[in-house]
């Protein structure tokens, strides 16, 4: 599956340029999905100073409503963020304005300064978590509940997060579950409970030794000289957010500081299209991202890189 992902965020706050990025980013994805791209995916932050996309769903249904196929993959909603009927709503309506193409990873996030921002009790997300889950599904099963969703039993949403406790809520309520990284030994837990609660394991987990995120062009050492800046500042960003404490697609327990650093890290990568199909047939399980506007990446790079997954690694794979 090849996904474009897209957070609008840049190092300066400038918000006619992020107008033109979600311009570019709308255009990218109605175009790319009719050339072999199948998804694209959005988060969900706030206070990060940076104009990064804060209401998740509301950009989903954007993109969405300038396509027919493409999925729109919510990685993730902040739950205990939301107030569980507003969030009810917005995805039955976009579930149901979309044909069901919204994909939803409710988690709980880890930044205690977006709790404060919300008033929000951070040591109380687990809980509010918990009652939310509890909310949305509830609704979405009650005849009198509008808007209702067109997909049934109820939109797709996963329960997301990296540790036993996630696997446990997940199955508590009947809900698949999206781990950010490889993480086997949670995999197993979960699927253990669903034996034992007798129902059937859902579990989406990035494989061993993924690529991460990918930014496809013809030199791959001069993208680093040019473009690398790029990437540095989104991993800086998201480093030291997570310091080392939790699990993320975006960051480890790196610390970084330098483009080596962000090399060595492995999570973003510039890749000719030649080693990005070598790599897809090493490594068949592991989806294709590609951050093409990451870190503010100048418009007209963003697409070449797509085009040169729609061009030639996408038709590559096809043969």
């Amino acid at each position: 599956m090849a996904i474009l992902r897209f957070n609008f965020a840049s190092p300066q706050e400038n918000p006619p340029e992020r107008r033109d990025r979600i311009q570019a980013a709308l255009e990218l994805s109605s175009w790319a999905e009719t050339r072999g791209v199948s998804a694209i995916s959005v988060d969900e932050h706030h206070e990060s100073g940076h104009g990064w996309s804060c209401n998740p769903i509301l950009t989903a249904a954007l993109f969405l409503a300038r396509t027919t196929k493409i999925v729109a993959s919510v990685d993730c909603a902040l739950g205990p963020l939301w107030h569980p009927v507003r969030l009810a709503e917005d995805i039955a309506l976009v579930d149901t304005m979309s044909g069901g193409r919204l994909i939803v990873t409710i988690g709980l996030g880890y930044r205690p300064v977006e709790y404060e921002l919300f008033g929000t009790p951070f040591e109380d997300r687990g809980q509010l978590m918990d009652d939310l889950l509890q909310t949305v599904t509830s609704l979405w099963s009650s005849p009198t509940f509008t808007p209702s969703p067109l997909t049934r039993p109820h939109p797709v949403i996963f329960v997301g997060g990296g540790v036993r406790a996630t696997a446990r809520r997940a199955v508590k309520f009947g809900l698949p579950l999206n781990l950010p990284i490889h993480l086997p030994e949670v995999a197993d837990y979960y699927r253990e409970l669903c034996s034992a609660a007798g129902q059937r394991p859902v579990v989406v987990m990035p494989a061993a030794g993924s690529r991460g995120m990918v930014f496809l062009h013809e030199d791959p050492d001069r993208a680093w000289a040019e473009l690398g800046e790029h990437y540095l500042w989104e991993a800086r960003v998201y480093s030291g957010w997570g310091g080392g404490r939790v699990y993320s697609f975006m960051h480890g327990t790196e610390k970084i500081e330098t483009i080596e650093d962000v090399k060595a890290a492995g999570r973003y990568r510039f890749m000719t299209p030649d080693e990005l199909i070598a790599d897809v047939k090493a490594n068949p399980s592991d989806h294709i991202v590609l951050h093409s506007l990451v870190g503010a990446m100048p418009v007209d790079e963003a697409w070449k890189s797509v085009q040169l997954l729609t061009d030639k690694v996408l038709p590559a794979l096809a043969d």
